[in-house]
C-alpha cells in the first residue's frame, strides 16, 4: 500500500559527500525507500559561512547528477551542512513575530549585513526558539548546483537544526548534551530538565585526541550541576568511531538513535538530519 502515497526527496551536502534520500509515506508514517551517498573529491566543497562553498562546481555537479539518476528528478528539500549558520537560542516577547524578532537579534551578531541573511527557525517550548542565520549568497550556490543537476528546490533546511528536530522527540536523562557531528563542523545541544538550555556550533578539529577534546567541550556546555557529569550522546559522521575512541580513553558516550524506520541501512545512522524527516 505504500506505493499509493506520495514520495519526498532530500538532497544533503557535506564536505566529503552528497547524500540523497527518498521517503515514502505509509500508514505508519514516513519510511526510507532509498538512500544514496556519493563521495566528493577532497576540496570540491569547502564549507564557509561567508563565501561560495562549491570550490569545484563540476565535481559537485557530477555527484548530484548521480543522485538524480538514483532518486529521480522533481522537487527536493536541500539540507545544508553544519558550519554555515550563526545560531541563537531566543525567547520571543509576547506578541512579537518570531521571524522579525530573530532578525532583530541577529543584527549586531552577524559579520555581514542582516539583510543578506536567510533566517530559519526551530520552535521549542512556549515562545522559545532556536534561530539560525545563513548568508543568502551561500545558500544560492547550493540551490544553483541542485538546479543544474535537474532538481527543483522545494525548501532548504540546515543539517544541525534538522538533526535537533529529530532529537527533540527522543527521551533522555534530565541533564544531557547531544553531540551532532558533521564533516567539517559539529553542534552541541545541552538539555536541562528536558528543556534545551544551550546550543553551540563550531568547526571540527580533526586529528589525535579530537574525541576527548569534544567530550570536554560538551561537558562544559552543560549548565553547572551537582558535580555529576552530564549524560552525553553522539550522532552523525563518524559517531561510532567517536564513541569507540572515548571508550578507549575510559570515557562514556552513547549513540543516539534518531533515524526510525531506517532498518538495516547502517549508513543512515550517520545522517541525523533524516531523523526529523522520518519522525
Amino acid at each position: 500500500m505504500v506505493a499509493w502515497f506520495p514520495s519526498r526527496r532530500l538532497v544533503a551536502f557535506d564536505a566529503a559527500s552528497v547524500a540523497g534520500a527518498r521517503l515514502v509515506r505509509g500508514l505508519r508514517g514516513p519510511r526510507l525507500r532509498s538512500l544514496e551517498i556519493v563521495p566528493l573529491p577532497p576540496g570540491a566543497l569547502v564549507i564557509s559561512a561567508f563565501t561560495a562553498n562549491l570550490a569545484r562546481p563540476a565535481e559537485v555537479s557530477a555527484a548530484l547528477a548521480h543522485l538524480r539518476g538514483a532518486l529521480g528528478g522533481g522537487r527536493v528539500t536541500l539540507v545544508l551542512p553544519d558550519g554555515l549558520a550563526r545560531v541563537l537560542l531566543l525567547e520571543a516577547p509576547k506578541g512579537a513575530d518570531p521571524q522579525e524578532y530573530a532578525r532583530f537579534r541577529f543584527g549586531p551578531a552577524l559579520p555581514y549585513p542582516v539583510g543578506e541573511a536567510a533566517i530559519d527557525l526551530l520552535p521549542l517550548d512556549g515562545r522559545r526558539l532556536l534561530a539560525a542565520a545563513v548568508r543568502r549568497d551561500v545558500v544560492a550556490g547550493y540551490e544553483a548546483a541542485a538546479a543544474a543537476a535537474g532538481f527543483q528546490t522545494d525548501r532548504v533546511d540546515l543539517a544541525p537544526l534538522a538533526a535537533l528536530s529529530g532529537l527533540l522527540r527522543q527521551p533522555r536523562p534530565a541533564r544531557t548534551v547531544e553531540i551532532v557531528l558533521g564533516d567539517a563542523a559539529l553542534s552541541l545541544a545541552a538539555f536541562e530538565g528536558g528543556r534545551l538550555s544551550a546550543f553551540r556550533s563550531r568547526r571540527r578539529d580533526p586529528g589525535p585526541g579530537e574525541a576527548e577534546r569534544v567530550y570536554g567541550d560538551a561537558a562544559r556546555t552543560a549548565l553547572p550541576g551537582n558535580g555529576d557529569p552530564p549524560f552525553l550522546r553522539v550522532t552523525g559522521v563518524g559517531a561510532r568511531s567517536f564513541r569507540d575512541d572515548l571508550a578507549g580513553a575510559g570515557q562514556t558516550v552513547e549513540l543516539a538513535a534518531v533515524v526510525p524506520g531506517a532498518g538495516s541501512r547502517g549508513e543512515a545512522a550517520e545522517l541525523p538530519w533524516l531523523g526529523a524527516a522520518l519522525a
